[in-house]
């Protein structure tokens, strides 16, 4: 987990390419990337917004770093979720997380850490 401390810390920085990669990662269609509006849902922004970070324009580097934190979720999750059910998961409230939504927790790095270590418990079976 220092890993993921150190990352997004120090690199508080994601492309355009790699936010349009967590829009495809997210969308319950292969063939197409989840929408600009539901994707800044996630994130309390408007569609514009990602359009602009998608356009080259960068975020500011809180919202750079929960960007980044559910890049590593999303790793950590692998394909314990279906795709299809993959945005839910991260705005469903979990009991295992105190009742709380995954992408909520993300704004922070014991909040991203927490939900990292259960996701790479639940895929190893052996939950800390």
């Amino acid at each position: 987990m220092e890993l993921l401390l150190k990352d997004s810390v120090l690199r508080a920085t994601i492309s355009p390419q790699e936010i349009r990669d967590l829009r495809h990662r997210l969308s319950p269609d292969p063939d197409k990337p989840l929408s600009q509006q539901r994707f800044s849902e996630l994130f309390g922004v408007s569609w514009s917004t990602v359009a602009r970070w998608e356009g080259g324009g960068r975020p500011n580097p809180q919202v750079a770093r929960k960007l980044i934190r559910l890049r590593r979720a999303l790793d950590a999750l692998g394909e314990m979720v279906k795709p299809e059910y993959r945005l839910a998961f991260f705005k469903q409230h979990h009991p295992l997380l105190l009742n709380l939504r995954p992408i909520d927790l993300f704004n922070t790095d014991d909040g991203a850490e927490t939900v990292i270590r259960l996701l790479e418990g639940a895929e190893t079976g052996a939950f800390a």
